[in-house]
């Protein structure tokens, strides 16, 4: 359920203040006595939501105050006593907001250092949506909500994540919005417009109806026009955003009210403001902090800016033939939409706390039959800019679709209203149970392919007006209008459409779209077109689905945490982009040996030169996400942001503080690419070419050597070096170019140096005619007055302007310096303007490198994994190897031979018991494992499997030896879980995954399939179990089979195909046979040839607590099941 939507929630009154105490008004002014630095120290000490604000003490204050106090008993009304009827707001409006706060650029910067973000100015009220009644704007560090009433709002606002953006049906929206009056007092709370049976959308709609829109609301027209002017726009906004919370900048603050104050106080842990309304806030520095805690939980933030000052509103209000009320009020815009899917982590937001991606996804789906369907899917990591755009068919059981979600794991999910199926809807609930889903309207939000294609062509995302390539190849072969997609695309596209779309409600799309980077999405196990040799390998890379990425803890410990996954053990990357990498090599290890064994070179190499292994370690663990950052600063650039964005509009009291972020940031983006160029340099002398020509193509420049794929960023970094004074612009917050650098800004300062000299010439001239020295006097506007000696004025003619006088002197101005004069005045106002957005032309010239920035990123990223795979080799105890791999031939069949392996995901691999596994070409395909319960039959199989995905990946092994010929698939069946939310039970879960197996497995792949045919009758198991098996034998694929069905292995004694086996134990028993013993096992965790007589249950129950009593009772039925068995 959705905990936006908590909002009518009652919450107690806060304590009204008296209306006559003018004590309690509201002070701008700061006691002359304390100091600034103390001050500031205070800041740091209280937390964020404190406001410090000290109550007026001179009596030009208490003046102001008592002024504040005259208001009409009309406005003196308390609305809370007004009737439930009446759905006007009462309280007195605010009739000017003149007053707003502007940025003053001589004001003292606020420390950076501390997190609250107040400074030494406070915010100014006066144009608070909500009147400031003559009490104090103080924020008590203690909450304000009775113990008992708190009760309350932690039943009705939990902690939890939010599972959807917005209530989806009516009973949802009625279980959190029945609020009784006698629980809270807040205003909001008593409006009729928001009770749930009165409740409607934007359009007027109540939830009931089928196109209800969750995300606006209906507010009355004669509620707006009694609302304060700033009020009113805050409504205007909510309306439109109701499932937003709005972070509304007020001064230097972001405020809350109402329903989103409800919000802020339980899940920021900010107190409420006192007054009428539910209302509490927070400084503009600590945005990053606050946005981010509310979007981690689910909720969608909507930043809204004051992008007017208040002498722009001035001038505005002017120009109107009938300003009212409302007119005279700063403009406000939302300048960003943030939710988990939309992060783009500016300066105000900081950094990811993770290096892993987090997926926005946009799915359509059109049914095949009654269990199948096509999918069209889209999927962005918005802090990176990649749109990934695909369209597949699937099976019965929706395996591309479900690995899909396992490689690519979504944060956020967009699908059109009634576009999917039941079946689709219960995989996103249970494979991507915590990702949001958002449902859009057909055709409107969810755009359809032509009008996708027609906004991609009319929108200025393109510099050359022309798609992206990737985007054209979509286009059908006979639209010459290129508004058609193809018959293989047109879903995918479609899906690109919703995504373009919640960007654009989200204000990033243009940053996103307009970098052109766009790949498409190909599901692991599409065999390329030209596959037609069955008997070859038919996939780039082994296929790795959903079921088996779980079943061997390969991403994902199946806690949520990484902790003993493959992921986890060999990942050694220094760097956030070879990461994530990693996680993309992991999911698809190779299947080509050529591939392969070039990482093996690499790898090797690397082991074999740990002191420049070790020096690159440590320039790179310095090295920045860039691949992030880049993104971030493009969106900064000129190129990166349109014009018309309200972002360019908006005031920030911290402007400076942000201006210094972002060009630390910048300068961070270069010092991790001359880290990058240094890791490469440091490689040059040694020649790998002959050893490892991929480790050739990571760290040779492509300028210098064939085999390099490296860019030489030399110049670049150089220019980027010397373009700027980076000290200067840290400390100052802005960028002053050097010559040659800005055409825009040499212009300007040529433009002064040129009217410097004719200023200086035409000094020269005017002290030739008088005769003696004359200087230029005055400032700013009054600048190159002619000051002369009373002893020569006597020269003065008529064109000589009387300006003023000093002792022994007077002051002129004529033609010819008021000429001048404008001339200085218009080529500074060049320069300022120059200036105002060099930062932003700056990183526009960053960004048109945008192709060797990425080739270096991309290199380095594999350099990085290489690297990794090195030193995991040489942190492994014991064996390690590097796999061997054969060709297939008619004289090699599939097949792998493994000496000595170990478990690969848990450090210290002396602990785990080594085993030999031989499977295919001289000996049976298939084995067919026993063994006692708990004796490590699951352990293994996932031990071999996990060697399998480690040595197509390209690295060493933990094993003595390994032979094998390439596997193009692994399936697992491994546990016993059955799917509630889908109805699904254990056996037929296990049915279903065998099913997949037997459909698509080849005699390439690898079968792993752990006691089928336990989720039913023994006799209904066993003939189950010899069935698959028989498949099994005839495709002749590589198979592990485990089994406690001991009347099936008696079956295969005789059968050549199958290889007998057990994990060997030591058996023991105590007490007599006819009152029933007890067995005592030791595990060996031996692979052994034969079978295993039985499987010791009891030992496993003993172990796991049952009775004494109970053991040897099931014990002696057993024995006797046993013999009545033999008698048949």
């Amino acid at each position: 359920k959705n905990t936006l939507f908590k909002y009518f929630t009652p919450s107690p009154t806060a304590p009204k203040t008296p209306k006559n105490d003018a004590k309690n008004a509201m002070s701008l002014s700061r006691s002359k006595s304390e100091s600034k630095s103390e001050f500031k120290k205070t800041l740091c000490d209280k937390s964020p939501n404190d406001r410090l604000n000290s109550a007026a003490k001179s009596k030009k204050s208490e003046k102001s105050a008592k002024k504040q106090l005259i208001t009409s008993d009309e406005e003196n009304k308390d609305p809370l006593n007004e009737s439930d009827d009446t759905l006007i707001e009462t309280l007195p409006e605010l009739e000017d907001s003149g007053d707003e706060y502007v940025p003053d650029e001589k004001e003292e910067e606020s420390e950076e250092s501390c997190d609250s973000g107040a400074t030494e100015e406070t915010a100014t009220d006066e144009d608070s949506p909500v009147k400031q009644n003559t009490r104090k704007r103080k924020r008590s560090s203690t909450s304000l909500i009775p113990s008992k009433k708190k009760s309350v709002l932690e039943r009705t606002i939990p902690v939890k994540t939010n599972q959807t953006v917005a209530p989806t049906n009516l009973s949802q929206l009625n279980e959190i919005t029945n609020v009784s009056d006698k629980e809270g007092n807040w205003a909001h709370l008593k409006y009729d417009f928001l009770k749930p049976e009165k409740i409607k959308d934007g359009k007027g709609r109540r939830p009931n109806h089928p196109e209800y829109d969750a995300r606006t609301l209906y507010v009355p027209d004669d509620f707006l026009r009694n609302q304060t002017p700033a009020m009113r726009q805050w409504w205007e906004m909510k309306s439109k955003n109701f499932d937003s919370i709005l972070f509304f900048k007020l001064g230097k603050f972001y405020e809350l009210y109402h329903m989103d104050a409800m919000v802020g106080t339980k899940e920021l842990s900010v107190a409420y403001m006192k007054g009428d309304l539910a209302h509490c806030g927070f400084p503009e520095i600590a945005y990053g902090r606050f946005a981010s805690n509310l979007v981690d939980k689910g909720y969608k933030v909507a930043r809204v800016e004051q992008t007017e000052t208040p002498e722009m509103m001035t001038e505005r209000t002017k120009q109107m033939h009938k300003a009212t009320k409302f007119d005279k009020v700063v403009r406000r815009e939302i300048c960003q939409v943030t939710t988990k899917g939309t992060r783009i982590f500016t300066v105000a937001e900081g950094d990811a706390e993770d290096a892993s991606s987090k997926y926005l996804l946009a799915i359509v789906e059109k049914e095949l039959d009654a269990v199948r369907s096509s999918y069209g899917v889209c999927f962005i990591d918005t802090s990176i800019g990649i749109f990934h755009i695909g369209q597949f068919e699937d099976d019965r059981n929706s395996s591309r679709l479900r690995t899909l979600f396992a490689v690519y794991p979504p944060v956020q999910i967009l699908y059109e209203r009634n576009g999917l199926t039941k079946r689709t809807h219960q995989i996103l609930s249970t494979s991507v149970s915590n990702a949001l889903k958002e449902q859009l309207s057909p055709v409107i939000e969810f755009w359809t392919t032509s009008d996708t294609l027609t906004k991609l062509n009319e929108r200025n995302y393109f510099t050359d007006g022309k798609l992206p390539e990737t985007l054209r190849s979509f286009i059908g072969e006979v639209d010459s209008l290129g508004l058609i997609a193809s018959s293989e695309s047109e879903m995918g596209v479609k899906a690109l459409g919703a995504i373009i779309w919640y960007l654009t409600q989200s204000l990033i799309d243009y940053q996103l779209v307009s970098l052109g980077q766009f790949e498409v999405y190909i599901p692991i196990d599409v065999p390329p077109e030209n596959s037609e040799n069955v008997s070859e390998i038919r996939v780039k890379n082994m296929v790795l689905d959903a079921v088996t990425l779980k079943n061997l803890n390969v991403l994902d410990n199946g806690s949520g945490g990484r902790q003993g996954t493959l992921l986890h053990r060999i990942e050694h990357c220094c760097t956030a982009f070879g990461k994530r990498l990693l996680h993309q090599w992991i999911c698809s290890p190779l299947t080509k040996i050529r591939s392969i064994e070039a990482r093996q070179e690499a790898v090797r190499v690397l082991r074999e030169n740990q002191s420049i292994l070790s020096k690159a370690s440590d320039l790179l663990y310095k090295v920045p996400d860039l691949e992030r950052l880049f993104s971030r600063i493009y969106a900064q650039s000129s190129k990166g942001l349109e014009e018309s964005h309200p972002e360019n509009r908006a005031i920030f009291f911290e402007e400076k503080v942000y201006s210094k972020r972002k060009i630390a940031e910048f300068i961070s983006v270069l010092n991790g690419f001359q880290k990058l160029q240094e890791v490469v340099e440091l490689f040059q002398e040694f020649d790998f070419h002959e050893e490892s020509k991929l480790l050739s193509r990571c760290v040779k420049f492509k300028t210098y050597s064939k085999s390099g794929n490296f860019p030489d960023l030399t110049e670049h970094l150089k220019f980027f070096r010397t373009a700027f004074d980076h000290e200067e612009a840290e400390k100052e917050g802005r960028i002053i170019p050097s010559v040659g650098v800005d055409s825009e800004y040499d212009a300007a300062i040529e433009e002064l140096s040129e009217i410097e000299k004719d200023l200086k010439v035409y000094l020269k001239s005017q002290c030739e005619y008088f005769g003696c020295k004359v200087s230029y006097v005055g400032s700013d506007k009054k600048r190159y007055q002619l000051e002369i000696p009373d002893n020569a004025v006597k020269k003065v003619g008529s064109s000589y302007e009387f300006q003023g006088q000093r002792k022994g002197f007077k002051k002129y101005y004529t033609i010819e310096t008021k000429s001048l004069l404008e001339r200085q005045l218009q080529g500074e106002e060049r320069k300022r303007q120059a200036l105002q957005n060099l930062r932003k032309r700056i990183f526009s010239k960053f960004s048109e490198r945008n192709e060797d920035w990425n080739q270096a990123i991309e290199c380095v990223a594999i350099l990085d994994i290489l690297m990794g795979l090195a030193k995991y080799s040489l942190s492994i105890e014991g064996d390690i190897c590097t796999p061997v791999f054969k060709n297939i031939s008619s004289s090699c069949k599939p097949y792998l031979k493994l000496v000595n392996g170990k478990y690969p995901c848990i450090s210290g691999e002396d602990n785990f018991i080594p085993n030999d596994t031989h499977v295919g070409g001289e000996v049976a395909s298939v084995m067919l494992l026993t063994g006692p319960n708990m004796g490590g039959k699951s352990t293994l199989m996932r031990q071999l499997g996990l060697i399998i995905i480690m040595a197509q990946l390209g690295s060493f092994v933990p094993a003595e030896s390994l032979e094998l010929t390439v596997v193009d698939r692994i399936f697992t069946r491994i546990g016993a879980n059955d799917d509630i939310m889908s109805g699904e039970s254990t056996f037929y879960l296990e049915m279903s995954e065998t099913s997949a197996i037997l459909h698509q497995a080849t005699s390439h792949s690898l079968v792993l399939i752990d006691e089928l045919g336990r989720g039913t009758s023994t006799y209904d198991g066993t003939a189950i179990a010899a069935a698959v098996l028989n498949k099994l034998c005839s495709m002749s694929c590589r198979t592990i089979f485990s089994t406690h069905y001991h009347t099936l292995v008696e079956s295969y004694r005789s059968n050549a195909d199958v290889l007998l086996t057990h994990m060997s134990f030591m058996a023991e028993t105590e007490g007599d046979m006819d009152d029933g013993c007890e067995e005592n096992v030791t595990f060996l965790y031996k692979l052994a040839s034969g079978a295993c007589p039985k499987s010791f249950g009891f030992n496993a129950a003993r172990l796991a607590g049952v009775p004494n009593h109970i053991t040897k009772a099931g014990l002696k039925r057993a024995r006797e099941f046993e013999l009545e068995t033999k008698d048949r």
